[in-house]
């Protein structure tokens, strides 16, 4: 343990000793100096070729000698770099400056502070792109260091430089604010070409998309790797991008200086058609395959082995490929006296780093700052140039083009014209003989009808007088009036089925009660059922529509055709007549809700075989069927379907009964555009009351609705207050001090509050008063929990209407209906 003391005694005597020789000859004084000082001329140097050397050791190896520029550019190597200094501080106050070695590409770099009398190390710092900044405000730009000396304070500087990238070094010290400003006028000339040559690529960006020019997109592709090259050249993608520092910030550099040129020898290959000439088609292909080569090892393999191979293969490359411009100039390709002096400057500028890379040139100088920044620019200008002559060029091809294209479309356009007018002439042509067919066809269905059903009716009139006969006289009258009332039938139906195709815009559709209209059509279904001892089941799903418009007449047509054949082939079974609704789809605003009436039935079914034509005409159901009927009957009902928007389909099975279902598009409807015709029932008598005064609420939003109740009701002597809505009705409900009216009747579906919210309130105030609901909902007419009084469906049945208010106020009735 004391030799170890002593060991390290001795050396730190034996440091101590070499700084204070290096002391009397080259201090600088902190105090005495400007803003920024160059310290080449007072540094000294030491290779470590291998770069094993520590910081004790190097100090005392014996070939110390001082630095030269040319000595810092050493371009990229595996070699060490030591460099010392003495610095003092002679001033009263306290001197701190910044230590810059000018390069922002250098990889790791140490500097080792010792104390001028003693020799101890007092502290490292480091700096490079594989560490974080030494000096945070900086801005990661520069191999940076502060050094802050107190006053008589003596420091002995040691810098170890070792880069795999280039070795390239113009150390100087600087007041950190001088230093920082300076930063700001580099920013500007380093940023200045890169600004330019983005907007150039943004430009050759837009102009691709707009031409799809693949030219343009290798040029645009070109410069943007150059700028972004230039970016991290200059220390800005680590400055930005990587501030920590890493590994990747010191191959990022090289790789996109590779890809540039990759991108420029493709660019080359396709604008100069090097495809065609013997030696050359095989030259940048081989260069390309290179180029990927040298850009993988970059990214992953053994970066100072890839520099410098690389850098070789450049040279050797930037020699060779001005030649191939030889014979392209020869041949007057577009544009290549322009391409060659922008290639004229790329050549420059690229062989000055290539050569810096190699250690033979150093381009940290302001002149050959300037000297970049002056090709840069040039590059700029020529791009510009060589865009916008084919900016020219593509112009007039395009113009030239288009008046091609208008010549030819103007003779298309004069052919199209003649052959509209020849066939418009044509259909006018064949409109006119179709409106003189269909009108003569119509002559003759008029005709035919009319010459058919005259003899069945004296007919049918003489067999109808005949039937009064007795015996066997009788007997043939009733066949013969049978007969004539099936072929009348008959006749119907294939009049019918002409009369549509002749016909096409007959369709009538009206606003109605949807829940009346099933009702009735039910209500004749189950007397057809009943003839043959089937059960009828009428069955209502869904939150059906109250008011809808369509045509009644013709959709009560299919309606009974399906239930009739029902009928006709079930004995003893069961019939049934299921209405279903189904919402509009909500991505199509113009859709509209769907009825879905299914008749279904369990009779002897259809075959298979007959399913594909059962809508066709003159198809018969089967062998069992009357000769009279000759099929139109599913094929009229299938028709009408069609005009009304819908669709109609069977299933069926042998022996397993029959199904058939509509799917028909209804537009909803309000009650106040029913006429007033459908808003009641006809009744051939109406009962007479003697209401002597009784008062009564009438609450419903259809105005002719309330108007027809209105002249009825004070005709019988009711005392009659009218509410427009279930709004109007809930705020009398609630006023204070109003007198119970002796009934209210009441709508069902109303703005503002419906028949239930109008029930509650009244019971809740007058719990014996009488409700009546008049209502078209079919699933209040189906429920038997509602709590009204009594329930009366629209459209009004004015008698059944009076004996139900007879019967809830005990009211004297004078006649029956």
């Amino acid at each position: 343990m004391i030799l170890v003391r002593l060991h390290r005694l001795l050396l730190a005597l034996l440091v101590g000793w070499c700084f204070c020789s290096l002391a009397r000859a080259q201090s600088l004084d902190l105090s005495e100096l400007p803003p920024r000082v160059d310290l080449v001329p007072h540094l000294q140097l030491l290779l470590d070729a291998d770069a094993s050397l520590q910081p004790e050791s190097a100090l005392q190896q014996a070939d110390w000698q001082p630095a030269t520029l040319r000595q810092l550019s050493r371009g990229s190597t595996a070699a060490a770099l030591w460099l010392r200094l003495d610095l003092v501080n002679s001033g009263p106050e306290p001197f701190t400056r910044w230590l810059a070695l000018g390069n922002p590409r250098l990889e790791r770099v140490e500097l080792h502070r010792f104390d001028s009398e003693e020799g101890w190390l007092l502290e490292t710092q480091r700096a490079g792109m594989a560490y974080p900044p030494s000096v945070p405000l900086a801005r990661g730009m520069d191999a940076v260091f502060a050094l802050t000396l107190l006053p008589g304070e003596h420091s002995h500087l040691l810098l170890r430089v070792q880069s795999r990238t280039v070795m390239t070094m113009q150390p100087q010290l600087w007041q950190p604010l001088a230093y920082l400003d300076q930063k700001l006028v580099d920013d500007l000339r380093y940023l200045l070409p890169i600004g330019v040559t983005l907007g150039l690529v943004l430009y050759l960006l837009a102009n691709t998309l707009a031409r799809g020019n693949q030219l343009l997109f290798l040029l645009g592709l070109w410069l943007g790797l150059g700028a972004a090259y230039d970016f991290a050249y200059y220390g800005y993608l680590r400055r930005y991008l990587l501030p920590q520092g890493s590994e990747l910030a010191a191959r990022l550099p090289h790789l996109l200086g590779l890809l540039s040129n990759l991108v420029l020898v493709v660019y080359m290959q396709v604008y100069l058609e090097m495809r065609r000439r013997c030696f050359w088609r095989l030259f940048f292909p081989a260069c390309a395959i290179l180029l990927i080569a040298f850009s993988l090892n970059t990214l992953f393999g053994d970066l100072r082995w890839s520099i410098a191979i690389s850098a070789l293969f450049l040279v050797l490359f930037y020699l060779v490929w001005p030649l191939a411009l030889i014979q392209p100039w020869r041949e007057g390709v577009p544009y290549v006296r322009a391409f060659t002096l922008l290639l004229g400057c790329v050549w420059v500028f690229t062989v000055m780093r290539i050569v810096a890379t190699l250690g033979y040139f150093h381009t940290l100088g302001l002149a050959v700052l300037y000297a970049a920044i002056a090709f840069k620019v040039a590059m700029a200008f020529v791009l510009l140039y060589l865009v916008a002559r084919y900016s020219v060029s593509e112009s007039r091809h395009l113009e030239a083009m288009q008046a091609e294209w208008l010549v030819a479309q103007q003779i298309e356009q004069e052919r199209l014209s003649q052959a509209v007018r020849s066939r418009s002439a044509a259909l006018r042509q064949a409109a006119v003989a179709a409106d003189e067919a269909a009108r003569a066809k119509g002559e003759l269905l008029a005709r035919v009808g009319h010459d058919l059903r005259a003899p069945l009716t004296a007919i049918m009139g003489y067999a109808g007088r005949l039937e009064e006969a007795e015996g066997t006289l009788r007997q043939r009258a009733l066949a013969i009036g049978r007969s004539a009332r099936e072929m009348l039938a008959l006749i119907n139906g294939l009049l019918e089925y002409a009369r549509i195709g002749v016909q096409p815009d007959a369709l009538l559709p009206q606003p109605l009660y949807l829940g009346a209209f099933l009702r009735s059509v039910a209500a004749q279904a189950s007397e057809l059922a009943a003839r043959h001892g089937n059960r009828f089941e009428f069955r209502l799903e869904g939150d059906l529509p109250d008011v809808v418009a369509l045509d009644a007449k013709r959709l009560r047509q299919v309606l009974m055709q399906l239930l009739h054949n029902a009928a006709e082939f079930t004995r003893q079974g069961r019939i049934e007549l299921l209405v279903q609704t189904r919402a509009a789809e909500q991505a199509d605003p113009q859709a509209l809700p769907q009825l879905i009436i299914t008749v279904r039935d369990d009779g002897p079914g259809i075959a298979a075989d007959q399913l594909p034509t059962l809508f066709q005409p003159f198809q018969r159901l089967g062998a069992g069927q009357s000769h009279q009927e000759v099929g139109l009957g599913l094929a009229i009902a299938h028709q009408w379907v069609v005009r009304m928007g819908g669709s109609l389909k069977a299933s069926s099975a042998q022996d397993q009964g029959t199904t058939m279902r509509i799917w028909l598009p209804v537009e909803p409807s309000d009650e106040t555009t029913i006429a007033i015709r459908h808003l009641m029932r006809q009744d051939s008598r109406l009962p007479e009351l003697r209401a002597e005064g009784r008062r009564l609420w009438l609450v419903d939003d259809s105005p002719a609705v309330r108007e027809l109740l209105l002249a009825d009701l004070t005709g019988q002597g009711f005392i009659v207050t009218t509410l427009a809505d279930g709004r109007e009705a809930l705020e009398r409900l609630s006023a204070p001090q109003q007198q119970a009216p002796d009934l209210l009747l009441t709508d069902f579906r109303m703005p503002g509050g419906d028949g239930l919210a109008v029930l509650r309130l009244a019971r809740a105030r007058w719990p014996d008063l009488p409700v009546l609901l008049l209502t078209s909902a079919p699933e209040v007419l189906a429920g038997k929990e509602h709590g009204f009084s009594a329930v009366l469906a629209k459209p009004v049945s004015l008698a059944e209407l009076r004996l139900t208010l007879a019967r809830l106020l005990g009211l004297t009735v004078e006649g029956e209906a």
